[in-house]
Parts: C-alpha cells; sequence; structure tokens
C-alpha cells in the first residue's frame, strides 16, 4: 500500500493554504507561523473532563421532563452507552432512541415519525428532504454552547477538505446565511474508502504491495490477483454513482464532470450505471451490501477481500483477529458528516437541545474515535483521551490511513442532495434490475 500520493496532496493543500492567509492577512512568513501559532493556542483551550461535565450539568439543570426523549438514528449513534453518560452528566434527564437504517429513518422520519421523536440523527446529504418536507425546525446557536470549539471546517468553505463547488460541508451546517441557528448540527465526520483483507493481495506480490485504488471495485482485477465475485459495493443510489465516478474520471475511462462527482448530470449518470452493470455482468460484485453488521460479516469471512465501506467496519474486523486494512485511495476519498436535526414539532425540544450540546462536549467525540470517527469539536474530545488514542485516531500514529488533516487534503467529494435525486433513485434502480 502506497500512501506517497497523500503525503503530496498534503503538502499542496498546506503550501496553497498559507500563501491564501498570508495574503489574505497582508502577514511576511514569519508573522504568518506566529498567528498560525497562537490560533492553535486558543483553539486548545478549553475545559478539563471534569470541569467541562460540571459546566454542563449547570447549564441543563432548569431543564424538566415528565418522561424520556425520543431520538430516531442509526446503530453508531442511537446507543444505550450515551443515553446513559447524558442521563449522569444532565442530572437524570432521559433519552432513549430507536435504531434503524439511513434510508429507514428519514422515510418513518417523514411519514409521522417527527411528531413522536424529538430529533434524528442522520447522514447530512439527506437534510434537504427533511426540509422541504417540513418535519425540521432550525436550532439556535446559543443553545449550543460547544461550538465555539467545532473545527473550522464547519465554518469556512475555504478550510483543507471542504468543497469550493457545492459549499459543503458548511452548505448543510447553518439555517441560513444569518449562522443564527443551525440546520444540521454536525456529530462525527469521516472520509470512506476501501476496506481490504491485505494477505489475499500482499503474499502474491514480490514488493508485497496492497491495493490503493478503487480499481480492485470494479475491475475484478488487480495486479495479477483475479478478485471477481470477491469485491461488494454499498447498496446505496447517493454513495455508489459519486464514489465509481471519482474512480472512471481519475482513471481517464470517462471525462471530467461538469459540477461534481456528488451532482452528476443526466449523461454522467448514465455512463457511470452501465460501467457498473458492465461489471456486474461480469460477476465481479460478490453482494452489495446494506447494513453495517453484513459488511463486517462479509470481509472477516473473508468471503470479500475488497469492500467499499466505513472506518468501524474494519476496526471491527481487526477485532476478530483478521488483519485488515482501511485505505485512502489514490483517486480520492468521500467524505460525509452525520448529524442531528430537530423536529419541527419536538415534543421535548430543550431536552433535545440540551443532548445535542452533549454530543460535542467531549465525551461522545472520545467514544466516536474508538468507532474510527472525528468529532467536529475534537478539542474536547481530546479532554477525554489518553494522549496514546490522540495519537492514533487523529494524528494518525500507527493508524492505516494516517493523520486526520492529510486525510482531509485526499477527499475527492462531499456526499450531498444532487440536483437529479429522482434520475439517481431511477439509475440505481436500473443497476439493481440489471
Amino acid at each position: 500500500m502506497d500512501s506517497g500520493h497523500l503525503d503530496k496532496r498534503h503538502e499542496k493543500f498546506c503550501d496553497d493554504a498559507e500563501t491564501r492567509s498570508r495574503s489574505a492577512a497582508g502577514l511576511d512568513r514569519r508573522e504568518f507561523m506566529a498567528a498560525a501559532g497562537a490560533t492553535a493556542v486558543v483553539a486548545a483551550a478549553g475545559l478539563g473532563a471534569t470541569e467541562a461535565e460540571a459546566a454542563f450539568s449547570d447549564r441543563v439543570a432548569g431543564i424538566t421532563q415528565d418522561e424520556p426523549m425520543e431520538l430516531i438514528g442509526t446503530g453508531v449513534s442511537a446507543q444505550e452507552r450515551f443515553f446513559k453518560k447524558f442521563e449522569e452528566v444532565s442530572g437524570g434527564l432521559q433519552v432513549t432512541g430507536q435504531v434503524a437504517s439511513l434510508a429507514d429513518s428519514v422515510q418513518k422520519w417523514i411519514t409521522g415519525g417527527y411528531e413522536t421523536f424529538s430529533m434524528i440523527e442522520t447522514n447530512a446529504f439527506r437534510t434537504p428532504a427533511l426540509r422541504e418536507a417540513e418535519t425540521i425546525a432550525p436550532i439556535p446557536v446559543e443553545k449550543i454552547t460547544n461550538w465555539e470549539f467545532a473545527d473550522t471546517l464547519f465554518s469556512d468553505p475555504a478550510h483543507v477538505g471542504a468543497d469550493h463547488t457545492s459549499g459543503w460541508p458548511v452548505e448543510m451546517v447553518y439555517w441560513d446565511d444569518t449562522r443564527t441557528s443551525f440546520g444540521m448540527l454536525p456529530q462525527i465526520y469521516n472520509m470512506d474508502a476501501l476496506g481490504i483483507l491485505p494477505h489475499k493481495f500482499a503474499e502474491t506480490q514480490t514488493d508485497r504491495l496492497t491495493p490503493d485504488t478503487l480499481g480492485v471495485l470494479y475491475e475484478g482485477q488487480w495486479r495479477d490477483v483475479d478478485v471477481r465475485g470477491k469485491v461488494s459495493i454499498q447498496n446505496e443510489d447517493l454513495i455508489g454513482p459519486p464514489r465509481c465516478a471519482s474512480y472512471l474520471v481519475k482513471n481517464r475511462k470517462m471525462d471530467p464532470v461538469k459540477v461534481g462527482y456528488g451532482d452528476l448530470e443526466p449523461d454522467e449518470l448514465k455512463n457511470v450505471i452501465d460501467f457498473l452493470i458492465g461489471a456486474k455482468q461480469d460477476g465481479v460484485f460478490r453482494a452489495l451490501w446494506t447494513n453495517y453488521g453484513e459488511a463486517v460479516n462479509l470481509l472477516a469471512s473473508e468471503e470479500v477481500w475488497g469492500i467499499d465501506c466505513w472506518n468501524p467496519v474494519i476496526e471491527d474486523v481487526k477485532k476478530r483477529g483478521i488483519p485488515c486494512f482501511y485505505v485512502d485511495v489514490w483517486e480520492g476519498t468521500g467524505a460525509w458528516y452525520y448529524g442531528m436535526c430537530l423536529s419541527s414539532e419536538a415534543p421535548q425540544p430543550e431536552v433535545a437541545m440540551a443532548y445535542m450540546d452533549w454530543c460535542l462536549e467531549g465525551w461522545r467525540g472520545a467514544a466516536d474515535a474508538e468507532q474510527g470517527y472525528y468529532s467536529p469539536c475534537p478539542d474536547t474530545a481530546r479532554n477525554y483521551m489518553t494522549e496514546e488514542a490522540w495519537l492514533k485516531w487523529y494524528e494518525g500514529r500507527g493508524r492505516d490511513t494516517g493523520p486526520k488533516l492529510r486525510r482531509q487534503s485526499n477527499i475527492a467529494y462531499w456526499m450531498i442532495w444532487p440536483r437529479q435525486i429522482t434520475l439517481f433513485i431511477k439509475e440505481w434502480n436500473r443497476f439493481l434490475a440489471a
């Protein structure tokens, strides 16, 4: 596995960012480095874990409830351990959650669930659907006190890793340009890539390298390794096409896209689906995975050797004693953020917003790191992490994919809500039916 492409992209992004910042501020290099250092010190400042918990308890002391507040989310967020910790530090406020897939949770929410659940935790690219259905409400910025510690990736469209065309992720964070309220408050984020079983590839290679390309998912061959029937891709109509498009364009099998990988034009979408149908008919895919457990089992059983998946999938496979790598492919990764929306009919809005604020307080961010996810407020999470854990999950020491900032420089696209949403669904169904 060669990570040289990551280092080169990271260096270029850092050089470009420094040039832009110095130019905008009118600083010479020495002044720029001094200012950057001061900013880092300020950003890292904050309360320690004990003080943070005490301060949070004080802030929510006046909130009361008659019954537990309900939310709906996926298995990575709607966890009993999170609810119990929130109850402990909030002085007794109770939360319960219903677990559902991304698609099912949104469907349940829109068809009436928003009147029962006070909040939904889901992928940000689904926010427009929630808003169009008038099922979510703005979240006042003053209610989320821990936002002051948020990474500027979520407030500055020029940040390393931000999409300068779509405006993501900032585009989805705020309710409107006034930035006085949130539309989708970030909870966790990551960059999805390729999961592989290294021993299935390296053993046959004289240089012991393993794949660092999405091609292993689509071509049925990597070097002299036949992987037909040994790979799996996610069954998701808004994720499958952009990822495949990034592979085709970067490998000159398709013309550059006009707008973005996540917002393909009709002719571009058709080309991508035609290519995927060809791969399917050639027997490349062992399966299309839908839920988290399925992805874990496909790798852990060694039924597949390569899969496009979420970082925690790889961590769970490793826990079973199976060698497994998470690879930031040279074509670039698909970035996303998962967040929290407030119901427009929230039965307990104050409890919901208190819970949202707590999710950024630090304890939750530290727990999410162990799942392989980044917190939008890394400095608060660090207060609850050992130095070893911080170096691993954020600085990349011993982690397959390396440091967070270097990974952000390798983002190919953000998973967004496309203009041609109906066509995305139609074309993906054409692929499924082929």
